[in-house]
């Protein structure tokens, strides 16, 4: 992943405050990586995630004046990548191609936990490719962003109880698809 410097982003005309570009910046220094591996949870190939992680932090400076402050900067950010992990799903669907996404960004663990970690990365995306678009949203935002229902009803608009349905619906899929591996593996 190369993590380069956030660069300004519009007409030179404009002049940004900055105390507002001095927030996104200390936003895209402290989240990079985690909405990295959230866009590759949502479905975003391996080749497009530096992109559109950029493109996360691009939508953020861009509407940086009409966010409220009192909005934790992570619950901004996921709703941003919501959307772009949608757009990168489309046209992942239009150009027909299977996405396929890395492990999360870590530390420097040794190879054979890099290989375990990888294998389990690979196993939980075989999974997640199971689940509806709708209820992959929101199980990745439970279980990987650790977002609350309503929190997730909030930023999805829709209704709490559809939260509860596609999350119990994609729990019981994940878990049947546990259990099959687990049958395989026994064999």
């Amino acid at each position: 992943m190369a993590r380069t410097r956030l660069r300004s982003v519009g007409s030179p005309a404009a002049q940004p405050q900055p105390d507002l570009v001095a927030w996104v910046e200390a936003a895209y220094a402290g989240h990079f990586d985690y909405v990295w591996g959230l866009l590759g949870r949502l479905g975003v190939p391996p080749a497009s995630l530096d992109d559109a992680t950029q493109d996360v932090f691009v939508v953020l400076y861009r509407k940086r004046a009409q966010f409220r402050r009192e909005s934790h900067v992570r619950t901004l950010l996921h709703g941003i990548a919501i959307n772009i992990g949608r757009r990168a799903r489309a046209n992942l669907a239009r150009d027909r191609l299977d996405p396929i996404t890395g492990p999360l960004p870590t530390g420097a663990p040794s190879p054979e936990a890099q290989a375990e970690q990888r294998s389990e990365l690979e196993r939980l995306d075989v999974y997640l490719r199971t689940l509806s678009a709708e209820q992959r949203e929101v199980f990745v935002l439970t279980e990987v962003a650790g977002l609350t229902a309503p929190e997730i009803a909030r930023l999805l608009s829709i209704k709490l109880n559809t939260v509860y349905s596609r999350l119990r619906l994609a729990r019981k899929t994940i878990a049947s698809c546990i259990a099959a591996d687990t049958r395989r593996s026994a064999r």
